[in-house]
């Protein structure tokens, strides 16, 4: 790419990339929403942190006879993204929200 890419293109490429590695042939992400964007000009690069549920956790059958429903937990990711290429070059967890 020759041109920088904009904050929707970096977004696609932040959630296609959470997909592929996170997401399964049988389901996608849960839940997945954008949470921050930034660009940072220095560096070239779109900074954009997703948030989807946690996979792993299951409802507790009594609690969800009882007509509890209990918030399931999130887990969140920043991308870094080169706005010239269009590639994630780095990925890190962030804390929970």
């Amino acid at each position: 790419m020759s041109e920088k890419i904009n904050v929707k293109q970096a977004v696609d490429i932040a959630s296609e990339f959470a997909q592929q590695i996170y997401g399964s042939e049988d389901a996608a992400l849960e839940g997945i929403r954008v949470e921050t964007v930034e660009y940072v000009e220095s560096s070239n690069k779109w900074f954009i942190t997703l948030g989807w549920n946690d996979a792993a956790y299951k409802e507790i059958p009594s609690a969800e006879m009882a007509g509890i429903k209990s918030k399931a937990p999130r887990t969140f990711k920043v991308f870094h993204i080169d706005a010239e290429k269009g590639e994630v070059v780095k990925m890190e967890a962030r804390d929970k929200q």
